[in-house]
């Protein structure tokens, strides 16, 4: 199972290379369960301040809420980019 930093990583690199939205892969309940880490990370960086506008589409309210799809129409912001670095680092210091 990935993690939600690898996740958001991923994530921030497809909104950087310029992707916009983000859906399930497929109409399948695991790819649906899939879509909601993902959706998770960018709610995640969209409170942090690491992307701008972002529209959430809800498919379910129950206890347990389920994402049908985000859309991020501003884009990664400088502190996003800074984790992006980080990251970037992170990883050349520990298999550098």
């Amino acid at each position: 199972m990935k993690t939600l930093g690898f996740i958001l990583e991923n994530t921030l690199e497809e909104i950087c290379a310029g992707r916009k939205l983000f859906t399930p892969e497929a109409a399948t309940q695991d790819a649906v369960d899939d879509f909601q880490q993902v959706a998770k990370a960018i709610s995640y960086a969209d409170s942090e301040g690491l992307v701008e506008h972002c529209q959430f589409g809800i498919a379910d309210f129950t206890a347990k809420l389920t994402f049908s799809r985000v859309m991020v129409t501003g884009g990664v912001t400088e502190l996003g980019y800074e984790f992006l670095r980080q990251r970037s680092n992170n990883r050349e210091k520990k298999f550098g």
